[in-house]
């Protein structure tokens, strides 16, 4: 990393179906922290995520990265993993990881390396998107909803792997319905309503 990560978000304003989800939020986010994002159902917080991830734009308002003093773009400083998996069907779980450069060489998913991605579990699904944004490298975490679907192996692996990250200078945000509690790193809550 270069510096710092830093997330500004100016006075953003989010619609989905005509309803407005959020209204001229600012925040400014650097590392080392996590947000945790939390609202109930159709709140927003994925439309927020996407719109922090810089795969939405928002409706008012701007969502601007930079890196140390540098300017960014989202592509450079952001891994973002929604709710749902993103593997590729017709591939194993192994080409899908190839793919993008990600390390399935221990823990629950090597097992299953060779199943079809469709095949796989809710949870394993959850590891091998884990692991792909593991290989990314990125100072921004985004993170859709990320202990659904996972046991309490699983739930642990998040968080020591969040607590790393927080801990060598990295941000994250994530939505949960879940508590997100990492030990001995900063953070902070965000309640949408």
């Amino acid at each position: 990393m270069r510096g710092p990560a830093t997330l500004l978000i100016d006075q953003v304003s989010i619609k989905r179906g005509g309803k407005l989800l959020i209204s001229d939020l600012s925040l400014t986010l650097s590392g080392p922290n996590l947000l945790w994002v939390t609202g109930g159902n159709g709140i927003g917080k994925t439309s927020f995520l996407r719109t922090c991830a810089g795969l939405s734009q928002p409706d008012t308002g701007q969502v601007s990265y930079s890196l140390g003093n540098d300017t960014a773009f989202a592509p450079e400083v952001i891994s973002f993993l929604p709710a749902d998996s993103y593997a590729k069907a017709g591939l194993t779980a192994e080409e899908d990881a190839h793919f993008w450069h990600a390390d399935l060489s221990h823990g629950e998913i090597k097992a299953h390396s060779r199943t079809l991605t469709q095949n796989l579990s809710t949870g394993q699904s959850k590891r091998l998107s884990f692991a792909k944004l593991l290989a990314n490298e990125k100072p921004i975490w985004i993170l859709d909803e990320p202990l659904a679907g996972l046991d309490e192996s699983g739930r642990k692996l998040i968080a020591s792997k969040l607590q790393a990250h927080v801990r060598n200078g990295g941000l994250a945000l994530v939505a949960s319905h879940a508590p997100i509690t990492v030990e001995g790193i900063p953070s902070q809550r965000l309640i949408l309503e």
